[in-house]
């Protein structure tokens, strides 16, 4: 990436009281923000600068990123972590790679989204650090939801002092369980009766 920002490139603003959401093993007070050694994830910081977490636009959309690699089966030791709703407190800042201007300016195509490539997250990556360094305000990049890419848009974010957060613990939400269950295909590896 080059250490300007390319012409055409622009980020944009994100709504107050956007919504989000996220499943994770901790609640939002006791996440660690200081980056991998390596990246572990699409748009982690190269650098190991800084800390990249994601959240879904939509319930469903955060799920089936969690739980695609189990093939959609919420493991039993997973009924203690949390659902973790996430709203902005004011607008804030972001970078949009569903946008064909921005696609254009940084010269790569939709796969920044989707791609599983080595090549493609590198590439990520790279954009992670250099993005934080064209904008120093962003708070997150916004990308196409590679599992629900009709219902849910993704972001990779920064930090959560952006947000207001409630948190759930899954095994206490079993009307979200039952309709992952009913509608999505999901399996919940524990009852959801008791």
């Amino acid at each position: 990436m080059p250490a300007a920002r390319p012409t055409g490139l622009q980020s944009r603003t994100a709504k107050r009281n956007t919504k989000m959401w996220r499943v994770e093993a901790t609640r939002p007070n006791e996440w660690e923000w200081h980056g991998f050694p390596q990246p572990r994830h699409r748009f982690d910081s190269q650098s190991g600068t800084f800390r990249t977490r994601y959240a879904g636009a939509e319930l469903v959309g955060a799920f089936r990123e969690r739980y695609r690699a189990t093939g959609l089966v919420v493991p039993a030791d997973h009924a203690e972590h949390y659902l973790i709703e996430m709203v902005t407190r004011s607008p804030m800042r972001v970078l949009d790679l569903r946008t064909e201007r921005n696609l254009d300016a940084l010269d790569i195509d939709d796969q920044i989204s989707t791609g599983q490539y080595d090549v493609i997250w590198d590439t990520c990556q790279r954009l992670a650090d250099a993005a934080r360094q064209w904008w120093p305000d962003l708070a997150a990049i916004v990308y196409r939801s590679r599992t629900t890419p009709q219902q849910s848009t993704n972001y990779a974010f920064f930090a959560h002092d952006r947000f207001r957060t409630r948190a759930w613990r899954l095994v206490e939400r079993a009307d979200v369980l039952t309709e992952l269950v009913l509608r999505h295909r999901f399996t919940i590896d524990w009852p959801l009766n008791g």
